[in-house]
């Protein structure tokens, strides 16, 4: 399907933006489909009409399933006008959500080359390599490329499933590189009483890449960060030594971190509680159970947590406007 295009002398309308028209008078010509992926420049995307894309739906359609006028709900989305109470209600009925007003995704080549995206870094968090990426959501390993990179377009579909895979909306756009904090690896590492040979050697990797990454010289691809941190994230000897039936879970909200530790005394105590309560949005950093198994050997059961993994990166502070 076209677009309608209006021209004038100096602009031409497309979906209701001006764009620039040529000497000849003719507005360039804008193509759609497969033949461009890769070459359009595309625009921002804000959060309302990337909830409307979700459910296949552009922001006109959206405009008229929700009864309001296309142009003000455009005006919305931009942020130029305000949620009413009658337009979150109208939006919530037709999306299930009210957006945020903002930019969350950008498409067209917006990575130049050297940089690395916003996706590639959300999957390091979480201790996965684009290649996983690609194969928890079912899609190619070149299209994931692409797509963090903004050279694709994601349908609806796809893009629920990368936003399930990573927990994060999808943004095809530089990021800042986060970085491996090494105080909280050497932390770890005088826990369990372990040499940089000794953790190397647990992790798979070799004892200069390892050596690379606690000087910052190297920042680990996220299958590497994972088994860094399945290795000195897991309870040492002397953090396992508990009661029986003992829940521990570690949490950070912000500036605020704690321990909460509850469960069973041991033989004739009473139960156990400290460290108050886990507060509502925390991030939890750690968690495990224990108690002893029917030959009263002690027996732990790790919970690791794939947002955890993220707690050995050190990302830089973004400034403020």
């Amino acid at each position: 399907m076209k677009a309608n295009t209006s021209v004038d002398t100096t602009t031409a309308t497309l979906n209701g933006n001006d764009i620039p028209v040529s000497a000849t008078g003719k507005a360039p010509e804008v193509h759609h489909g497969e033949e461009d992926k890769g070459q359009n420049q595309g625009k921002p995307e804000s959060e309302l009409r990337a909830a409307a894309r979700k459910r296949g739906l552009n922001l006109k359609q959206l405009a008229e399933q929700m009864g309001v006028n296309y142009g003000h709900l455009s005006s919305v989305a931009n942020g130029r006008r305000p949620w009413t109470p009658m337009l979150r209600e109208r939006a919530m009925a037709v999306l299930g959500e009210v957006p945020g007003q903002g930019v969350v995704y950008r498409q067209g080549g917006v990575v130049q080359g050297g940089e690395s995206s916003y996706v590639r870094e959300r999957a390091r968090e979480r201790g996965l390599t684009l290649r996983q990426v690609a194969d928890r959501t079912g899609l190619s390993y070149g299209y994931v490329v692409q797509v963090s990179r903004g050279q694709r377009h994601l349908s609806p579909a796809a893009q629920a499933r990368m936003e399930s895979v990573l927990e994060a909306p999808v943004k095809a756009e530089a990021a800042q590189l986060p970085t491996v904090d090494p105080q909280a690896l050497w932390e770890r590492m005088d826990a369990h009483g372990w040499s940089q040979n000794e953790v190397a050697r647990r992790a798979g990797i070799s004892v200069s890449y390892l050596s690379q990454i606690m000087n910052g010289q190297r920042t680990p691809s996220g299958d590497v960060l994972r088994r860094l941190y399945e290795v000195l994230f897991a309870p040492t000897t002397q953090e396992l030594v508990a009661p029986v039936e003992l829940k521990v879970m570690a949490w950070k909200k912000g500036s605020r971190n704690g321990v909460v530790v509850k469960g069973a005394g041991g033989p004739g105590a009473g139960t156990i509680r400290t460290g108050g309560r886990v507060p509502w949005g925390a991030e939890v950093e750690f968690a495990y159970t224990s108690g002893y198994d029917s030959r009263g050997r002690l027996s732990v059961n790790h919970i690791v947590d794939e947002r955890g993994y993220g707690v050995m990166l050190s990302k830089p502070e973004t400034g403020t406007a």
